[in-house]
């Protein structure tokens, strides 16, 4: 390490002139980024412009038969098929055709009607009585494709149109049924009682329960987390006793190896003559084999792998212990920022609207681009083994179908589009990182806490949209990079899983590993960036130097942290699905107005929601933790005893353990 890296390590943050919190007057950060993305936005605008003016949404939507028809339009040079909408599997290896309506049974006839391959009426199809019906047909391989591909096919069943394709109704889907198990005394699905319909009847009868559950009653369930955090106790209780169950579990797994290690070698005949560290000698049959001696060995090592990696845990927190109580402290204190600021909890949902609206235009753009491929006939074999139409010979068959082939300026502009995804998704993303961070970062360096409300929040989305926007794309372009390399990476893997090349495999399986850790690195090294940023107001490339120095600094307490602030979201999820979820029960099994055949099924979507709204509260609530951290740090940098914005709770701990060394004080690091 040279000495200018040593002396940036070393080197304590000093305060801006006035410092008394995050700035107040910011300048635009990181322009060029921000019009970059613009210029990406527009770009892509006239990108799918142009797929939207050449293509046609209903070539992708729309269903298409094995020549390349699309079912109710006139594709390209194709048949007219405006009217033929609907699309029919004629049987189960066949591409199926396009009908003007799904075909349906008169009554007396039921399911007896077969379909020729030349058409779905007229004189191609027949007439059968129930009598001359093989049922067996419908399961059975050869009897389906005895004719195959002429004559008589499948029997027709009742159909009704669902996205233009043809789908058997109730009653056919019953009849069916019926056939099969008469045929081979074999029920086709469990669902003989209408064990799904009710379910569904179940989940639609309580929806209002479920979203009132799992969406308003989750929150609440969140805040009372959050303050159930702030009690005295509450929190040492459940992240000792977190640690200490990860020790008696891991010492545990390592002590029953051990012990089924020991007993297989004393009672397995003949294994302690011939395996190390045995007892005992072997017995009459002396049947003891290379491989069980190994096995016992293995699961030896086994245990001992465990003893050393629950001695670590141990030897860790014991060097953690001090760290971990400050992480406790900031905990709470990132707990009090959010209960202070209730509406942040709503940013989310805000968030969540932006990424809808720009998915709604970029699938637009998507199912346009992807229309615009030539069709090209090609095929599968019903035996998945044989990959080409010569080698698909005896019982199985070649099954022909239509798939779409780009040229090399749709296959560009198809990976633009992909990049352009993965850049705002990330971008939206770290617009609300930045807006959390700087709303944290105004509590915390606030002296009169009561000041500060929701707010803040607003004034805080403000701030950061009007200011640090560039910076938001700046990192969102550095992880867009990094997954667009990894899709590219996906891409060959398929590719050489084709060709069936191994060592190919290998390299590439390789580098996805190393561009997944990169791509952790990064959106940790982002997130603290993005603090920075919204404290200082410092562009990106300062902010994220910063960010990693001030980590290297005090790297054993985001450990710590990084520790606590997992146990805390983990037990977090839980407790919100657990609780939203028991309380879902609870009432809707009193509920008179609710006759309800299986009541876990609304409690099991209840829980689906809360997780998810446990989720976006976690998000916040860890984004608060490192920003609090953050905050502490600097504030324990900058400022000297008696003049720091940091608590009461956390300035004792400061006072009891010392600020950390600091080797290079005379060399400031100015903001």
């Amino acid at each position: 390490m040279s000495d200018g890296e040593k002396q940036d390590m070393g080197t304590k943050m000093v305060a801006p002139a006035d410092f008394s919190g995050p700035m107040d007057k910011r300048g635009c950060t990181d322009i060029l980024c921000l019009l970059l993305i613009i210029v990406h936005w527009v770009a892509m605008t006239g990108l799918g412009a142009f797929a939207i003016s050449e293509g046609d949404y209903k070539v992708v939507l729309h269903p298409m038969d094995v020549d390349g028809n699309v079912c109710g339009i006139q594709y390209g040079d194709k048949l007219d098929m405006s009217d033929y909408p609907n699309f029919y599997y004629i049987n189960s290896y066949s591409t199926g055709v396009c009908v003007k309506t799904c075909p349906t049974v008169a009554a007396g006839i039921d399911i007896t009607t077969f379909v020729g391959v030349g058409g779905v009426t007229g004189t191609n199809a027949g007439d059968y009585s129930a009598v001359e019906v093989n049922t067996a047909a419908y399961t059975d391989y050869s009897d389906n494709t005895s004719n195959f591909p002429t004559g008589y096919a499948f029997p027709v069943l009742d159909t009704v149109s669902y996205m233009n394709r043809c789908t058997l109704t109730t009653v056919a889907s019953t009849a069916l049924e019926a056939a099969i198990t008469a045929a081979n005394g074999q029920q086709m699905s469990e669902d003989e009682d209408g064990t799904l319909t009710k379910i569904y009847g179940d989940l639609y009868d309580s929806m209002n329960y479920i979203l009132g559950f799992g969406f308003v009653i989750a929150m609440v369930v969140s805040f009372v987390y959050s303050f159930l955090l702030r009690i005295p106790g509450v929190l040492f209780l459940m992240i000792w006793g977190c640690i200490g169950t990860v020790f008696a579990m891991v010492a545990g797994i390592g002590a029953y190896a051990f012990t089924e290690a020991e007993n297989w070698r004393t009672t397995e005949p003949g294994l302690s003559e011939h395996c190390s560290g045995a007892t005992l000698t072997a017995n009459d049959d002396g049947t003891v084999t290379a491989s069980d001696c190994t096995e016992a060995d293995a699961l030896m090592y086994v245990s001992y792998v465990f003893f050393g990696i629950a001695a670590i845990w141990f030897l860790l927190i014991c060097y953690l212990r001090s760290r971990i109580q400050l992480a406790l402290a900031i905990v709470k204190e990132a707990a009090k920022s959010i209960a202070a600021m209730p509406l942040i909890i709503l940013f989310p949902v805000m968030q969540c609207v932006g990424f809808v609206i720009f998915m709604v235009i970029w699938m637009i753009y998507a199912v346009y681009l992807a229309s615009l491929g030539e069709p090209q006939e090609t095929g599968i074999c019903s035996d998945v083994t044989l990959i080409t139409e010569s080698l698909c010979t005896g019982d199985a068959i070649w099954i022909r179908y239509q798939d779409f082939v780009y040229n090399e300026d749709q296959t560009k502009m198809g990976w633009y589009l992909l990049f352009t995804y993965f850049w705002s998704s990330q971008f939206i993303i770290a617009v609300g990182q930045i807006v959390v961070a700087m709303c944290v970062a105004k509590w915390y360096f606030c002296r009169e806490k009561s000041s500060i409300s929701s707010g803040t929040v607003f004034q805080s989305i403000k701030d950061s949209l009007y200011y640090h926007t560039g910076t938001a794309a700046f990192g969102s372009l550095i992880i867009a990079i990094i997954k667009m390399i990894r899709a590219a990476i996906a891409y060959a893997q398929k590719k050489a899983k084709q060709s069936g090349s191994k060592v190919a495999q290998a390299v590439l399986c390789a580098l996805q590993c190393y561009m997944w850790c990169m791509e952790k690195c990064m959106k940790f090294l982002n997130k603290n960036a993005y603090i920075q940023t919204a404290i200082f107001g410092t562009h990106f490339c300062a902010s994220a130097k910063n960010a990693f120095f001030l980590i290297l600094r005090n790297i054993a307490r985001i450990g710590a942290c990084t520790i606590v602030s997992e146990f805390v979201i983990i037990i977090g999820k839980m407790f919100i699905c657990s609780v939203t979820g028991g309380c879902a029960y609870f009432l809707m099994d009193s509920a008179e107005e609710l006759d309800l055949h299986y009541i876990y099924a609304p409690v099991t979507m209840v829980m689906i929601l809360s997780w998810f709204v446990a989720s976006m509260f976690m998000n916040i609530f860890g984004m608060a933790i490192s920003t609090i951290l953050q905050c502490f740090v600097a504030d324990e940098e900058m400022f000297d005893s008696g003049t720091r914005f940091a608590t009461s709770e956390l300035a004792s701990f400061i006072d009891s353990n010392g600020a950390p060394d600091e080797p290079n004080k005379g060399e400031d690091n100015t903001l």
